[in-house]
């Protein structure tokens, strides 16, 4: 008799890293697409499973308010591109976009009760005082130092960069985030 090839059928999850993850729920696969590279498993010897094809998007540069609006906020304002929410700030003269959330926890790093702090090139935040590179993202001194370290769970997880985005402010004197 004639065997059928199995449906596979893919999930995706939310994950900070990479902007797609598939889980394969019929097999121990985990497919990542990250920058348009796809990383595939096998789910079985020598047969190997690909995600469905799915649509790029790509970034464009979107208008999230003037300059006046951000001297108007303290220098600093949470703006939605896309799904995301977005801390822009002027420091020292320069403007830096990046996530407002934070990747220990998923906390807002500028919110209503908890304010971001900035100094040496950095944003901190409040929930966990973890410091990031606001040109890069990357964690500056100790991860989560709030948070205590736990036998065999540390602080929960390990050290992740914040997203960041490029801005600019555009010739009509609005600032765009390329996102």
């Amino acid at each position: 008799p004639d065997q059928q090839e199995p449906t596979q059928k893919f999930r995706i999850l939310k994950n900070p890293h990479y902007p797609m993850a598939f889980v394969n729920t019929g097999a121990s696969l985990i497919t990542r697409a990250a920058g348009g590279r796809a990383l595939c498993g096998r789910t079985s010897p020598g047969r190997v499973s690909q995600p469905r094809r799915s649509s790029v998007v790509m970034a464009d540069w979107t208008d999230v308010g003037s300059k006046s609006e951000l001297d108007a906020s303290g220098g600093k304002m949470v703006v939605k591109v896309g799904g995301a929410k977005i801390l822009v700030t002027e420091y020292e003269g320069k403007l830096y976009a990046v996530s407002n959330k934070c990747t220990h926890l998923g906390l807002p790093i500028e919110g209503k009760l908890l304010k971001a702090k900035f100094g040496e090139g950095c944003v901190t935040c409040a929930a966990h005082n973890t410091s990031f590179d606001l040109a890069t993202g990357e964690v500056k001194g100790e991860w989560a130092p709030k948070m205590p370290n736990l036998p065999v769970v540390g602080k929960g997880t390990k050290p992740v960069p914040l997203p960041t985005y490029e801005c600019r402010v555009s010739d009509s004197g609005s600032i765009q985030v390329l996102a």
